[in-house]
């Protein structure tokens, strides 16, 4: 008993061990890949490293987009700042390396920006319906009593030439009777005179307008007795859709009697949304299935795409004209349709190649080699791209991998894999993209034939570079930010003009007409001054000052604060464009604020250095009306 208690003692201790184990093991190896992921090159431990030295870069935990030379509080959020060390990683703030060896374990991969067919496919619904142009409806040419109907229930597929139905009618009678009289007349006569001659062609043709064939009318008169009783044929081949009338019924002339329709074509009929217009166009080839045929799949091309937006549905239709000789598509099934949609290098649809084909404008699906009429009206066929938009043909396109894009907003990220001797270093890029193809994107700039994208890892890499305090996802600069590269002496000559700038934009929110008079004076002079420096200035420059419209004369004085500030909305269009275009060097934070109910109701926009709204156009009567709607960072650390 002891001995059997003792081993499953030891049982228990061995079971525990191997738990211990495996739970170090795990550890270890979180350990391990979170020190490859966050790891940066490595740290300096000679006597001069010291993480907290003079040297170091501050940024914000929260905003690591900030980064500035001395301690302090973030200028967004108002946390107190951390160290940075300078050497993480990379001292672009857009690059981030690794060791090869990191990588592998990272499990990071890339894939080659390739030149590519771009095509894709659409899915839409819709069903099979009649072909409007084959539909013929039977009606009575003249009032009479339907005797005898030979087609008496829908869904009889009739033949052209087959009778339909007798009807009896005193108007036919009389008709006939007529006609019989000038035929009597007109052989009476050795020599018909012409006015005989053309009074019976006009009641021969008088019978053929209530209905009668030729073979008919021959037939009253080689009898020579008028006939009470019609019969009525049908002049198409199809089936019959409706049948309006019984037998014994009194009809009027035009009432419906039957409807019949050509089945031989049909129409697919598909629903397309408002977006996905510009993804159609007409001769797009396509394929569908139909529930009642499970396993057939049929092709066919879009012949008409409809001008009008339905009101309601915010749809279009889209119709396919189909051979149905077999008469196994039946109006009114379901179908499910794929359109293969091709793009050229720009992202745009492309359209078949008709340059050498002519088309019916009131026909589309009636297409021909040349010129001619068109087979079922007779209008002149005209060449197909005068009808439809022609775009140029690209053989290929530059595709990346879906899963290589980091979305944020209206941006489109990528890291670029830059390989060195001994590490890699991956560079995050903003990218234009077009339309998604399958798995890839069209890229329509940022990215060159060739280059290595990261497709497997790419979320991994930029937490690191979000932890080091580098540009990620969430803090690389949006498009509007200042990406100009300017020598140095620029940029400081623009400092006292921002100085100057905000200055006039506080007095005239303090309604002080006296100082704003004297930092228009001293804005201008500055900005006069930059152009007469000698410094290294921009070719945006001269174009910024000609375009925005400001005259800077020093000497112009207000005598009305109103008109001061009508001039400060072209100030502030001028030192705008200076922010988008070359950014700020001092250490605080500017904001762009916009007032809609400025200068009655047509809004205006400034820049001040506060995030409280201190409106300048109107003062202390809406002093906080406006907010923000842009934050440029100063352009320190950048690698100009």
């Amino acid at each position: 008993m002891n001995t059997l208690l003792n081993d499953y003692t030891q049982k228990i201790l061995d079971l525990k061990s191997n738990i211990w184990l495996k739970m170090g093991g795990m550890l270890a190896m979180g350990i391990l890949i979170g020190n490859v992921m966050f790891s940066v090159e490595t740290q300096d431990t000679s006597p001069n490293h010291v993480a907290h030295n003079e040297e170091s870069t501050w940024t914000c935990s929260m905003h690591p987009q900030i980064k500035l030379a001395e301690a302090g509080q973030c200028p967004i959020c108002f946390m107190d700042l951390i160290p940075l060390s300078s050497t993480a990683g990379s001292s672009s703030p857009s690059h981030y390396s690794l060791s090869k060896a990191e990588v592998k374990l990272a499990k990071i991969s890339t894939s080659k920006v390739h030149s590519g067919i771009a095509q894709s496919a659409l899915s839409l619904s819709g069903k099979i319906t009649y072909d409007e142009s084959r539909v013929k409806t039977i009606s009575a040419w003249f009032p009479g009593r339907l005797e005898r109907l030979f087609v008496d229930y829908t869904g009889i597929q009739v033949k052209a030439g087959d009778h339909l139905f007798e009807i009896y009618s005193p108007e036919l009678y009389s008709v006939q009777e007529e006609l019989l009289q000038a035929f009597r007349r007109l052989n009476s006569q050795a020599s018909p005179t012409p006015s005989e001659k053309a009074a019976f062609g006009a009641v021969k043709e008088k019978t053929k307008l209530l209905g009668l064939s030729d073979s008919q009318i021959s037939a009253v008169l080689k009898s020579g007795l008028a006939q009470s009783v019609l019969q009525i044929n049908s002049p198409i081949s199809g089936i019959v859709t409706h049948k309006n009338a019984v037998e014994g019924q009194y009809v009027q002339t035009g009432e419906q009697i039957y409807s019949i329709s050509d089945l031989s074509k049909v129409w697919l009929t598909l629903e397309a949304y408002e977006q996905d217009l510009p993804w159609l166009t007409y001769g797009q080839e396509l394929t569908f299935s139909v529930l009642g045929l499970p396993g057939q799949t049929f092709s066919a091309s879009i012949s008409y795409v409809d001008p009008l937006v339905d009101p309601l549905t915010r749809s279009v239709a889209i119709r396919a004209v189909l051979d149905n000789t077999s008469g196994i598509l039946k109006p009114g099934m379901l179908a499910e349709a794929k359109v293969s949609v091709h793009f050229n290098g720009a992202g745009q649809v492309l359209a078949p190649d008709f340059s050498d084909k002519w088309i019916c404008p009131m026909h589309p699906e009636e297409i021909s080699g040349g010129s001619g009429d068109c087979s079922v009206c007779g209008m002149d066929m005209v060449p197909v791209n005068s009808l439809n938009e022609s775009r140029s043909i690209a053989s290929s396109a530059l595709l990346i991998p879906a899963s290589s894009v980091l979305r944020t907003g209206s941006r489109a990220l990528v890291y670029v894999e830059i390989e060195n001797s001994d590490r890699v270093t991956y560079e995050l890029r903003e990218v234009i993209l077009g339309p998604r193809v399958g798995e890839e994107y069209i890229v329509l700039s940022g990215l060159t034939e060739g280059e290595q994208v990261v497709s497997n890892g790419n979320f991994k890499i930029d937490s690191a570079m979000q932890i080091a305090g580098k540009q990620s996802m969430m803090s690389a600069p949006e498009p509007s930010q200042p990406k100009t590269l300017v020598a140095d002496s620029f940029l400081d000559s623009l400092t006292p003009i921002y100085a100057s700038y905000i200055a006039l934009q506080t007095s005239l929110a303090g309604d002080d007409l006296v100082t704003a008079n004297s930092n228009f004076a001293r804005l201008a002079a500055q900005v006069n001054h930059v152009s007469k420096s000698g410094v290294s200035i921009p070719d945006a420059w001269d174009p910024l000052i000609s375009a925005l419209g400001w005259n800077a004369d020093p000497e112009q004085k207000f005598s009305k604060i109103e008109n001061a500030r009508a001039e400060f909305e072209s100030v502030s269009a001028f030192v705008l464009e200076l922010e988008q275009n070359f950014g700020h060097t001092s250490e605080r934070m500017l904001y762009e604020v916009f007032c809609p109910m400025a200068f009655d109701n047509k809004g205006a926009s400034w820049l001040q250095n506060s995030r409280d709204v201190m409106n300048p156009y109107f003062g202390a009567s809406m002093l906080s009306c406006g907010e923000v709607t842009q934050t440029f960072s100063p352009r320190i650390g950048e690698d100009d």
